[in-house]
């Protein structure tokens, strides 16, 4: 069985979250697969095509995250990573130059080219809610709040059953 979620945040918030008017029974051993992720932000500074991010989540996925610190031996450590996304990859690197004018909005849209697929770790889940956090993608600082927009997570949940 599959069920897929679409979510949306509130505006402005990049640390929110969702209530489901009934509970949502997540059975053991399923999986999540991570179908696509759309952040738009208003007024993004200059150096915002250099940028990366990361969604959290407080559903139990393992994922080990190592941050840029700038050590040669970093450690990674254990994090409910949901998602990772990358810089994007601009033909013109002009487009971020703050004399050719930045824009007034941005959006960055992810979709896995290769399936990014989690196990959901323990028993059978009941959930009532989930939370998300929109993070900079090399330190997991949750995102400015004054600059961030919205964000939409879709992702299925793939059960046996």
């Amino acid at each position: 069985m599959r069920q897929t979620f679409t979510i949306n945040s509130p505006i402005g918030e990049p640390d929110f979250t969702v209530q489901f008017k009934q509970h949502l029974v997540i059975p053991q051993k399923a999986k999540l697969q991570v179908n696509f992720i759309q952040l738009e932000f208003n007024s993004p500074s200059a150096g915002y095509l250099e940028s990366r991010f990361s969604i959290l989540t407080d559903l139990p996925i393992k994922t080990f995250f190592s941050t840029a610190s700038g050590a040669k031996n970093n450690n990674a450590i254990l994090n409910n990573l949901l998602c990772y996304v990358p810089i994007r990859h601009q033909e013109t690197e002009n487009l971020d130059d703050p004399g050719a004018g930045i824009p007034n909005a941005v959006g960055f849209t992810y979709e896995p080219h290769q399936p990014l697929i989690h196990d959901i770790d323990g028993n059978t889940l009941q959930l009532n809610s989930m939370k998300f956090k929109i993070t900079k993608g090399d330190t997991l600082e949750i995102v400015d709040g004054t600059e961030f927009f919205d964000a939409t997570i879709c992702f299925t949940i793939i059960t046996d059953e």
